[in-house]
């Protein structure tokens, strides 16, 4: 997930505040794009930007001009560019099926972002490239990238919003997934797959009831991967011929859409309906004896975004959601979900997060149809100094995989601590560490340390 997010995209430009928040270690980079409803900030907006002393500014979205790249101005746009060098070491990069791996990394990376500046209208885009090298395991090496262009239109009180985005990432062999059941099999390298999205939304406000229907329409293609695969203490190498198993079952295009309403009661305290559906084809025709089956499915979620007294707010979704499978050989899957955040400034210079969500996730191979997948984060911001920024995050995820009593379960965390230099230069240093467990299914057991130095440039 760590080296998904480098590479996600965003129509937004790119913010002068860099912070070490540590690598999502378990989480694979398909859940950062599929299924329908969470994480809530489909839903809410960002944190609000600021002063200290204003309600809802926390220690990330303070205002610190004097530390934000000034970027490049050419007519009525602005282009950001940025660059990102990461070294450290990595005392697991396999996984847990064979005997750990460690690695020192090198991970390299570049950016542009270019947003107008129009009154009304705007239109943005971005693209990036990086490159993460595994000295000691030059097998792991991948090159990841991204494009996305899009923008929205001023229509009245009504505002069109609409992007297209192209990405090129790995899965690896420790993400959260299922490669196999009754036997341990784990890939052996990262996996290659793309993600081509086009998204469309309608903002319409009437009084203080807002409603926004959306279409997303996404197409994931997969390349072939090597895997691993251990029974009775015999570990096999499942590469074949040297070119992999085809892993092109797994080629989906999933449409979505449905509705966001928000009624305004007071300032800062609103009430959230959503409500989405979705179909998943699988496109090469996959037997029926895997999982990769065509399904339909269905969100309704109600929450409330609460600004408690102006030092806490809650934010929180609860609902359920359905998954309707073709033919008979698998059971629908259904299950209550839901996401909540609490955000609370003790005082000026420090915020503490707290967030906990439950989803039903595609399951990252062939063989399951999908999984119930519970997480929990906490995360403590301080500002030592106006230029200096302490962290400290645990968290806790288990994935439990439907029609088995396959599961996985995460748990760790770290901190970090960034050096704002200057306009130009931010430096970073983290430590992270995850301890992951698995019961029937592959990816086995293990540990992993992390350490990383960050140095970001912009102009």
């Amino acid at each position: 997930m760590r080296r998904a997010l480098v590479c996600r995209v965003s129509l937004l430009a790119l913010s002068g505040l860099w912070i070490a928040n540590g690598p999502a270690h378990a989480v694979t980079p398909l859940n950062t794009y599929l299924g329908p409803g969470l994480p809530l900030n489909d839903y809410f907006p960002d944190g609000i930007p600021g002063q200290a002393d204003e309600p809802g500014v926390t220690v990330l979205t303070r205002s610190r001009p004097e530390y934000d790249p000034l970027g490049i101005r050419v007519g009525s746009f602005m282009i950001r560019p940025t660059e990102d060098e990461e070294i450290g070491y990595n005392s697991n990069v396999v996984g847990g099926l064979v005997n750990p791996k460690a690695s020192s990394e090198l991970t390299s990376s570049a950016g542009v972002t270019v947003n107008s500046d129009w009154s009304r209208n705007n239109i943005g885009l971005s693209a990036g490239v990086t490159n993460d090298t595994y000295f000691d395991l030059p097998r792991f090496n991948q090159t990841g990238y991204n494009a996305s262009i899009g923008g929205g239109l001023n229509l009245g009180r009504d505002t069109l919003n609409g992007s297209i985005s192209y990405l090129n990432a790995y899965e690896n062999p420790y993400d959260i997934g299922a490669f196999g059941q009754g036997t341990q099999t784990q890939l052996s390298a990262p996996l290659n797959f793309t993600d081509t999205d086009f998204r469309v939304s309608y903002d319409t406000s009437f009084g203080r009831i807002t409603i926004t229907p959306n279409v997303d329409y996404q197409l994931f293609r997969f390349a072939s991967g090597d895997f691993l695969t251990y029974n009775d203490g015999i570990i096999t190498n499942n590469n074949i011929s040297g070119g992999g198993l085809n892993q092109r079952l797994r080629d989906r295009n999933v449409l979505q859409g449905g509705f966001i309403a928000r009624y305004e009661f007071s300032h800062g305290r609103d009430i959230l309906v959503v409500i989405n559906g979705n179909y998943d084809h699988y496109s090469n025709n996959p037997p029926a004896n895997i999982g990769a089956v065509d399904n339909t499915g269905a969100t309704a979620l109600a929450g409330i975004d609460y600004e408690v007294n102006g030092v806490i707010t809650v934010r929180a979704l609860v609902g359920y959601q359905q998954r309707f499978f073709n033919g008979n050989q698998y059971g629908n899957q259904g299950a209550p979900i839901g996401e909540a955040n609490v955000t609370w400034n003790p005082t000026g210079l420090t915020t503490l997060r707290l967030a906990y969500s439950r989803t039903i996730e595609d399951a990252t191979t062939d063989s399951v149809t999908g999984y119930t997948y519970d997480r929990f984060s906490g995360i403590v911001d301080h500002e030592l100094y106006r230029n200096i920024l302490l962290q400290g995050n645990v968290h806790v995820e288990k994935a439990n995989y439907q029609g088995s009593n396959a599961s996985q379960t995460n748990y760790g965390g770290g901190g970090g601590v960034t050096y704002l230099m200057n306009r130009n230069v931010q430096l970073s240093l983290s430590y992270d560490f995850t301890e992951q467990d698995s019961t029937g299914l592959g990816g086995g057991s293990f540990g992993r340390h992390e350490v990383f130095l960050h140095a970001k440039f912009g102009i």
